[in-house]
């Protein structure tokens, strides 16, 4: 209720003024042109184009402003940010009006710090109502508020070490089991070969002796049958007194003597390799 009634009574003195400063913006040129003045050496070059050239136009800008924005308080619509913008508005206005350092008189000099004085009041109520939120929390305890605190801020922290801590040891316990299991893999299948091999090796010592003996007989029998082969060629010799007949007798006994040799040495080579395949198996 004290809001209802306090906003419409500072907005009126706003409202009035700034009715009057477009009723009369003539009579506040001079002030706008002075202010414009010192404007426009404060700001940058760019922010300074924006200001109007024309002090009449500045007088209806800042006259219009007051307006709106005292209506706007008045009736609870926005009433920290028309307060702001009346605030921002008022400094230059009373420092242009007020300029008792100016002043010709020492009574003209009292009249205008007092004038100064009541405008800074309600430069005053302005910022006082611009941060009043009418009992409602602030953006800033809202914010606040929002966050967690110390202690919250403390227990997400610990749960999440706690839940770091355990999947670390999760991991760690996975990749344990895994070389133990793959470990207990590797022995089994060495388990499995040497098995295999002493389940083999007589059998194999068996198959490669047999191969040594079957070389052995197979050479035994080449010889046999090259002697054979050659007595038989030097007796058809002896029979036959004809020398064509005599020299094919030869070539044939040359022929049977050097495949017997031949056969001999490849049962010998075929004996010695079954030998060292066996002898490469039992290593």
């Amino acid at each position: 209720m004290f809001r209802t009634l306090a906003r419409p009574l500072l907005a009126s003195a706003f409202a009035v003024d700034g009715a009057q400063m477009l009723l009369n913006s003539n009579e506040y040129a001079e002030d706008a042109k002075a202010i414009n003045g010192t404007l426009r050496s404060v700001l940058p070059q760019d922010k300074a184009g924006l200001i109007p050239d024309d002090a009449e136009t500045t007088v209806r800008v800042v006259g219009t402003t007051k307006v709106v924005a005292s209506a706007l308080l008045a009736t609870g619509k926005a009433p920290r940010l028309a307060a702001a913008t009346l605030a921002a508005v008022q400094i230059p206005t009373a420092l242009s009006r007020h300029a008792f350092w100016n002043a010709s008189n020492g009574a003209e000099r009292k009249e205008e710090i007092r004038g100064l004085v009541t405008d800074l009041a309600l430069l005053g109520g302005l910022v006082i109502t611009s941060a009043d939120t009418a009992g409602k929390p602030g953006l800033k305890w809202r914010a606040q508020q929002a966050m967690p605190g110390k202690t919250e801020q403390q227990k997400m922290l610990e749960n999440a070490q706690t839940q770091s801590k355990a999947f670390a040891a999760n991991a760690s316990d996975q990749a344990q089991g895994f070389f133990a299991k793959t470990k207990e893999v590797a022995g089994q299948v060495q388990e499995k070969v040497a098995d295999y091999v002493d389940e083999h090796q007589d059998e194999w010592k068996e198959t490669a002796e047999n191969l040594r003996e079957r070389a052995a007989e197979f050479g035994d029998q080449a010889s046999d049958y090259a002697q054979s082969a050659a007595a038989k060629a030097q007796d058809a010799w002896d029979d036959f007194d004809t020398e064509g007949l005599k020299k094919d007798v030869q070539k044939a006994t040359k022929k049977s003597r050097k495949r017997a040799q031949k056969a001999q040495k490849q049962a010998q080579k075929r004996a010695k390799k079954a030998q060292k395949q066996a002898q490469k198996r039992f290593k």
